[in-house]
């Protein structure tokens, strides 16, 4: 086995390969990783089969002007809907500057099986041959962060996957959808987090969302373009000023204000403070586009209603959270599903209320 050595670190390439239903199956394909040699005998000989994905295709594949290729919905898409599943092409280490890169990199491309191997190299690069690799290059520009498990006394290492149709969506400063990474099924997860038009293009986030629009634009930088979407494309330094502080109140949101948990029982609070303040933060999240922050506010006005045994409101608001929660984090939905179904399930429904009276009547 052919073995690059960076440091305390010996990187090898391995194949993984992935079935499609189940391990009784023929293999759907071959992941290729460029990984740090201890983690080969972590990873398991299968990874079993994925959730299973939408009933038809969501998205599409199409220009998107000076962006190059994007990813737009084939249909209006709902909130909190499942848009595709996903599994990488490859799966190489982030920031690893060793003169063996180009070696490995390049070694790794034949090991690609020859369709997965096209569909690679039509993603767009932004780097220079004469800098890094081809394949360096495109998961620079495409991959998307992973986790793999670590073994103990093992170097930390972040690393990127390259995926056929995750990777082909662009960045922007508001976001419509997320992603989320299981390693048991070595898949990504996209799902929206607002309703998608027919048409509109799907986004995802390079980088971090929550920074000053001038530190956004130069993280994006190392992608070459500058960001003119709509939350950068702004009319003016006013229109800056004010989506920079709103992205850094969204920040530092839980320093500034009241806390779920602590307000419930503490009874020096009004008993609408995290009503009001998560209102706000779903104003901010509105203009911002920020999609991706809204659960646990809405989670937090849903259970301020049920300490203050409003059924109606919380059934409203809890519904919000089985909605967009329903794909992407089953047990949330559930919880909330069953206290719709009976409120007193919640082992703390009404007690601020039942508070309040005590106090009066005292």
């Amino acid at each position: 086995m052919v073995a690059w050595t960076n440091g305390s670190q010996t990187f090898v390439l391995h194949n993984a390969p992935i079935f499609d239903n189940d391990e009784s199956s023929t293999i759907e394909s071959a992941s290729v990783l460029l990984i740090d040699a201890p983690l080969v005998p972590a990873l398991p000989p299968t990874f079993k089969p994925p959730p299973p994905g939408p009933n038809a295709c969501l998205f599409f594949v199409a220009d998107a002007g000076a962006k190059g290729a994007g990813m737009f919905a084939a249909q209006d898409i709902p909130a909190g809907a499942l848009i595709l599943v996903d599994r990488p092409i490859a799966v190489v280490p982030s920031n690893v500057s060793s003169p063996w890169k180009r070696e490995a990199f390049d070694a790794l491309i034949p090991r690609i099986s020859q369709p997965s191997r096209d569909t690679v190299l039509a993603l767009a690069n932004c780097k220079p041959v004469e800098e890094c690799p081809v394949i360096e290059g495109i998961a620079y520009t495409n991959a998307f962060g992973i986790q793999l498990s670590t073994p103990p006394d093992t170097a930390p290492q972040e690393y990127g996957g390259i995926f056929p149709n995750v990777s082909r969506a662009n960045h922007r400063c508001g976001l419509n959808t997320a992603i989320k990474w299981d390693l048991a099924s070595f898949s990504v997860s996209m799902f929206s987090l607002r309703p998608v038009r027919a048409g509109e293009e799907i986004h995802n986030q390079y980088i971090d969302v929550l920074a000053p629009r001038h530190v956004r634009r130069a993280q994006l930088a190392r992608y070459d373009f500058d960001c003119m979407c709509p939350h950068c494309d702004l009319p003016d330094d006013d229109a800056v000023a004010r989506s920079d502080a709103a992205r850094a109140e969204l920040r530092d949101w839980h320093q500034l204000h009241p806390r779920f948990l602590p307000w419930s029982m503490d009874m020096c609070r009004s008993d609408d403070a995290v009503i009001v303040s998560s209102l706000r933060a779903l104003d901010l999240i509105e203009q911002e586009g920020l999609y991706g922050m809204q659960v646990p506010f809405m989670e937090d006005i849903a259970l301020s209603y049920a300490v203050l045994g409003d059924e109606q409101r919380f059934g409203e608001w809890a519904q919000k959270v089985v909605d967009l929660c329903a794909g992407q984090d089953p047990e949330r939905a559930q919880k909330f599903a069953s206290w719709i179904a009976n409120p007193q399930k919640y082992s703390r429904w009404g007690w601020r209320a039942k508070q309040r009276q005590r106090t009066c009547s005292d």
